[in-house]
């Protein structure tokens, strides 16, 4: 995960923003799909991100009944806030300042929903 944070940094260093926001939905889909995959036993698992977020969800609240639903749904709000943000970033005319706060906003996501997953592996 951090090679992908130095890249995604590296990425809106250079004002890169599509490329940090493609590199964070890469990254978080990687690591949902791995979550899934050690966590859950399936005869196929999904491969979309805003799927696989939804499934690591509701994994998260059948096991762990206390933990607040909110912030439960966190993980799937931040597959969706990813998923939408690399797909329609080329069609909203971002320009700098406007870009970089997307890409910022889109990496900070990524870093903490994985960092909050991590603690349930």
């Amino acid at each position: 995960m951090n090679a992908y944070l130095s890249d995604i940094d590296a990425a809106i260093r250079e004002k890169e923003y599509a490329r940090a926001v493609t590199l964070s939905y890469t990254c978080l889909e990687g690591f949902l799909g791995a979550f899934l995959r050690a966590k859950v036993k399936m005869n196929s698992y999904p491969n979309e991100i805003i799927d696989l977020s939804r499934q690591v969800r509701d994994h998260l609240r059948t096991t762990i009944q206390k933990y607040p639903d909110e912030v439960l749904n966190l993980i799937n709000h931040t597959g969706h806030a990813v998923d939408k943000a690399r797909n329609r970033f080329s069609e909203s005319h971002f320009a700098d300042e406007a870009g970089s706060w997307l890409a910022t906003y889109v990496r900070d996501l990524v870093n903490s929903e994985i960092r909050l997953l991590l603690h349930f592996m």
